[in-house]
């Protein structure tokens, strides 16, 4: 029984040392100039993508993963797919504080997934550099964006719609989950 009960102890203890599911957040990277993310998206996106060969095991998981993708509107599949938002993006937050406006140049690359997005980057605030997560979701020609500051208990909340190639639209700030902030959002491709 002694035994038994050091096996599983053992067991756990190996999985947990695995670091399995762990987030490591690199605080000496340049969250615009990192060859290692810009490989990975080159390499999972465009035309050059490849798709790994499957094994048997995860052939029956991409069955699955096929049938519920047939469920999926066709309609929204090829409106998804037709806008792509990934790569590196220059977002301008302007709070209009009645005769004086602030901006605040926001830094993200964004990856896509069908109409999924996520990404990372940096906030320039009050000359500071502060680095940000972002998620959010693509329907149509309308982005909303989560950006939050890992540093900080703020969040951004954009909703944004797509005209030509640049976003525009609005910005909320959350500090501590309470409104503090709101203002206007544009985004361009940075050419970098």
């Amino acid at each position: 029984m002694i035994l038994c009960a050091a096996l599983i102890m053992a067991m756990l203890a190996y999985q947990a040392s695995a670091g399995c599911g762990r987030w490591v957040v690199r605080e000496t990277t340049d969250y615009l100039q990192d060859p290692v993310f810009d490989e990975a998206v080159a390499s999972s996106t465009g035309p050059n993508a490849t798709v790994p060969s499957a094994s048997p095991s995860n052939q029956s998981e991409e069955k699955k993963n096929d049938k519920a993708a047939d469920i999926e509107p066709k309609a929204v599949q090829e409106k998804a797919s037709a806008v792509d938002l990934s790569g590196k993006w220059m977002v301008m937050l302007l709070q209009d504080q009645g005769q004086q406006s602030l901006e605040s140049p926001l830094d993200l690359i964004l990856i896509q997934s069908g109409d999924r997005l996520q990404g990372y980057g940096t906030l320039e605030e009050k000359g500071a550099q502060i680095p940000a997560t972002a998620t959010g979701s693509l329907s149509q020609d309308d982005v909303r964006l989560d950006v939050k500051l890992t540093k900080q208990n703020k969040e951004y909340r954009l909703d944004l719609s797509l005209i030509n190639s640049t976003l525009e639209g609005s910005y909320e700030l959350y500090e501590s989950d309470k409104l503090s902030e709101k203002g206007n959002a544009t985004a361009d491709r940075s050419a970098s």
